[in-house]
């Protein structure tokens, strides 16, 4: 392998990494800023998943993305060979990096889990499966980080696994709650307009799409095995915080209501539960928890 490429790629990393970090901070921060503004009892916003998700992400994000400039220094200013450090994964820092990696990953993953479940009115059934295939992403990259820690070689269909996991996740969980909304819709008695509708599924197919767009990126550059696989793996944890504090950011966009519009105008309903919950789906759900099935 020639190692103007990888040296190439982790410098891209660095200068990528550092907008996406400085993009993840802003939306982080207005998310925080405008959901703790709409609350008269801070500490109660404390709890609340929505900025829960958004610290723990955020956090881990920003620790990875540390430790990759740390690591950028170490290899051009250290005393160690500069290509060798970027293929060498036994290294600790570059071992803390994978740990945090499948963390920001994970609750990424535990975020969209929780989502499902809440429009699906907490039914544990529907999210039977998206809990197997997290479970089964933190056992396989496990095993990988522990075989990359050890110098064992490690093939390129469990790095694959991993990113199909997580697309299952991704895919499963958008698709039934697009499904539900979309039946909701068309179901409730009481035409809510396209005011709660479309803004709703636009939110979750685009963060869904960015994802899967994302992860299809990895699994081409690693079939042809260009060492440019680096920069969508390294980057991962960044872009999968940005695309979840977007996704609360726009719905606390959402939330705010121009002076003199109608207050009786429905629009997205941030519930105790803190996810992307239109009005219909909450009167349906909650209709449903009564026995009115549909």
């Amino acid at each position: 392998m020639s190692l103007k490429p990888v040296l190439a790629a982790n410098m891209a990393v660095v200068v990528l990494g550092s907008f996406f970090y400085a993009l993840l901070l802003v939306s982080a921060s207005t998310t925080l800023y405008l959901r703790f503004s709409r609350h008269e009892v801070p500490k109660l916003v404390v709890w609340n998943p929505v900025v829960l998700f958004t610290v723990f992400i955020s956090v881990t994000a920003g620790a990875h993305w540390i430790l990759t400039i740390v690591r950028f220094f170490h290899a051009f200013l250290g005393s160690v060979d500069t290509s060798r450090f970027y293929l060498d994964n036994s290294q600790a820092t570059q071992t803390a990096r994978n740990l945090l990696c499948v963390m920001a990953i994970s609750i990424a993953d535990a975020a969209i889990i929780q989502r499902l479940w809440l429009i699906w009115n907490r039914s544990r059934r529907v999210i039977i499966v998206p809990v197997v295939t997290c479970v089964g992403l933190l056992v396989n990259e496990c095993g990988i980080i522990y075989s990359y820690a050890n110098r064992v070689a490690v093939g390129p269909r469990w790095v694959k696994a991993s990113w199909v996991l997580t697309l299952v996740t991704n895919l499963y969980c958008t698709g039934l709650m697009t499904w539900k909304i979309w039946r909701t819709k068309r179901t409730v008695e009481h035409p809510l307009g396209e005011g709660t509708f479309v803004p709703v599924l636009v939110i979750l197919l685009e963060s869904a799409a960015a994802w899967t767009i994302w992860g299809l990126l990895f699994a081409v550059m690693t079939s042809i095995g260009s060492p440019f696989h680096v920069i969508v793996t390294d980057l991962s944890p960044l872009v999968v915080g940005l695309v979840n504090t977007v996704i609360y950011l726009r719905v606390e966009l959402q939330c705010i209501r121009p002076p003199g519009s109608d207050p009786s105008r429905p629009g997205i309903a941030m519930t105790s539960g803190a996810s992307i919950l239109p009005y219909f789906v909450t009167r349906v759900s909650t209709q449903i928890s009564r026995g009115a099935a549909y």
